[in-house]
């Protein structure tokens, strides 16, 4: 199997499809939500929770059985249903007209897969083994959730407005990076960890305001 490609997409308004609606497709609605996608569900029956999504319209259900032209239009799809027969139609449409496709629990029928995911913030951590061992991926992810702690939702929000402010004070790109690189050093992330974020922030512009002409 030749390896997969590792990417991270923007999905805000971009219209995706989960076919099924129980609570297996529920977790992958979700996701998608979190992302901004604009969402359409095709399912003869919907679990409480998603019935519930549709009534606030955050997503659009589709409660019928799944047809053909459902995959026309979307970006991506998910097939999420108990019915391996329906899985495997979503999957051959999918290839066919060159969507992105996952099959929940099958890697063999997807050209995408769900990396196992750790947020903070901006800062994302993806852990992904091709569908050889979910549970180690699942594993590794908790193990970065005990390492890479809340306070770093609050480090990359630092190093974003520092970034902006290096690149509008600094001409030369190698003064950037010594400036970057030393920013890192500081002990942002303890103070950060005491709740000291405003004192963080000042360290960070003292080191860029002080830096030899």
């Amino acid at each position: 199997m030749a390896r997969m490609f590792p990417i991270v997409v923007n999905l805000e308004g971009c219209s995706c499809l989960v076919v099924g609606g129980g609570t297996v497709a529920l977790r992958k609605v979700k996701n998608l939500l979190q992302c901004g996608a604009a969402i359409n569900v095709v399912s003869p029956s919907f679990c409480e929770e998603m019935v519930l999504l549709g009534k606030e319209e955050q997503v659009t259900l589709i409660p019928r059985k799944f047809e053909d032209r459902d995959v026309h239009g979307h970006m991506l799809v998910f097939a999420a249903t108990s019915d391996e027969a329906v899985n495997q139609r979503v999957y051959e449409l999918c290839r066919e007209n060159r969507i992105l496709v996952n099959t929940v629990d099958d890697p063999d029928r997807c050209n995408f897969l769900v990396p196992a995911t750790m947020r903070r913030g901006a800062l994302t951590i993806a852990i992904n083994t091709e569908g050889r061992s979910p549970l180690l991926a699942r594993r590794l992810r908790m193990e970065m959730e005990d390492r890479y702690g809340p306070e770093y939702a609050d480090y990359l929000e630092l190093l974003g407005d520092a970034r902006a402010v290096v690149k509008g004070t600094f001409d030369l790109e190698s003064t950037r990076k010594e400036v970057f690189a030393k920013i890192l050093d500081l002990p942002v992330l303890s103070l950060l960890r005491q709740g000291k974020k405003e004192e963080a922030r000042e360290r960070i512009m003292e080191c860029i305001y002080s830096w030899p002409d």
